[in-house]
């Protein structure tokens, strides 16, 4: 035991000639030192459970493989096989300086040994939960959170009675107990069930509100072309300009005659025999210029009409036509 002893407290002291102290004050150095020696004092009396605590606070002040790898062993000694073979792996994938002190070399070799014995004891354990992909999972395994992406796949476990928990935002919590042995591969399968205290969301139902009714006006009626709607107009015009041109003509030539007689006659009027026909004449005349005057002045009367008040499709429909005859003036037409 003394042996032990003084090959921990001489590697610890030859540690300060190294490289490593150059990565620590000389009174972290020197409370690494102490706080390693007491360590490896409970450990050799069998005190692991007291050692552990001092040798890790000396490894985190000052690290030495010597230190590191005691604490190992005191973590496989107390069961805790995952934590103390990641330790031992540590310590001998440490690179050791090629003036390192032979204590150095003889704790990677010790810790090589060790692990190979543990590993093969550490137990694995494979966790399984049902539950839709939706729901927020939360696993822990004595307290300590398992990501989510290990269920399903085996996970080293430290031997003993654990304590699983699972639980999810409107699910039951499930809390679980399952016992490992060393070396057993081991798989539970935990139901995850909604919580019928929560109550299910309810979903609003969708109110589709039909579109405003779209009022069609109807179609306005068509429009009659210009050509029929102002066939009155063009009538009109046709008898006012048909009126006058007759009156003026027929009236030149009842002046004519008038003129003829007025030579051929007497004073009181009196015209020879052969004289008649021009007589008759004129008279014919001056009728027909009469009555295409009063054609033509019918025919403006209704061009002003027209113009001033518009047609309907009543008018539209009426047609009338005047007839001009040999002392008279006659209208017939559709209405």
């Amino acid at each position: 035991m003394r042996a032990i002893l003084l090959s921990s407290t001489l590697a610890l002291t030859l540690c300060v000639r190294t490289s490593f102290a150059q990565e620590s004050s000389a009174a972290d150095i020197s409370a690494a030192r102490a706080l390693g020696t007491e360590g490896v004092k409970l450990a050799d009396s069998g005190k692991c459970d007291e050692a552990i605590d001092k040798l890790a606070r000396a490894e985190k002040l000052f690290h030495a493989p010597t230190t590191q790898g005691r604490l190992g062993e005191c973590q496989v000694k107390l069961g805790k096989l995952v934590e103390g073979s990641e330790t031992l792996n540590r310590v001998t994938r440490d690179a050791l300086a090629p003036n390192a002190p032979p204590a150095f070399a003889a704790a990677q070799k010790r810790a090589a040994t060790l692990l190979a014995e543990v590993r093969p004891r550490i137990p694995q354990l494979t966790i399984s939960v049902d539950a839709p992909s939706s729901a927020v999972l939360t696993v822990t395994i004595d307290g300590q959170n398992v990501p989510v992406a290990n269920l399903g796949t085996s996970r080293p476990t430290d031997p003993g009675t654990r304590s699983i928990q699972v639980s999810a935002p409107g699910y039951l919590t499930v809390n679980q107990q399952v016992t490992v042995k060393e070396a057993e591969a081991k798989s539970i399968k935990i139901d995850l069930q909604k919580d019928p205290s929560i109550p299910e969301p309810t979903v609003a139902p969708v109110v589709t509100t039909p579109p405003p009714a779209t009022t069609v006006a109807p179609p306005p009626p068509p429009a009659a072309t210009s050509s029929s709607s102002r066939a009155p107009l063009y009538l009109s015009i046709a008898v006012t300009g048909a009126g006058v041109a007759v009156g003026t003509v027929f009236g030149v030539l009842a002046l004519a005659k008038s003129n003829d007689l007025k030579t051929a006659c007497n004073a009181d009027k009196v015209c020879p025999k052969e004289s008649q026909d021009t007589v008759d004449n004129g008279k014919t005349f001056g009728t027909v210029s009469t009555i295409g005057f009063i054609a033509g002045g019918v025919g403006l009367v209704g061009t002003v009409v027209f113009l001033l008040t518009g047609h309907s499709e009543k008018e539209e429909k009426s047609i009338a036509l005047p007839t001009v005859g040999p002392g008279s003036i006659q209208w017939s037409g559709r209405f």
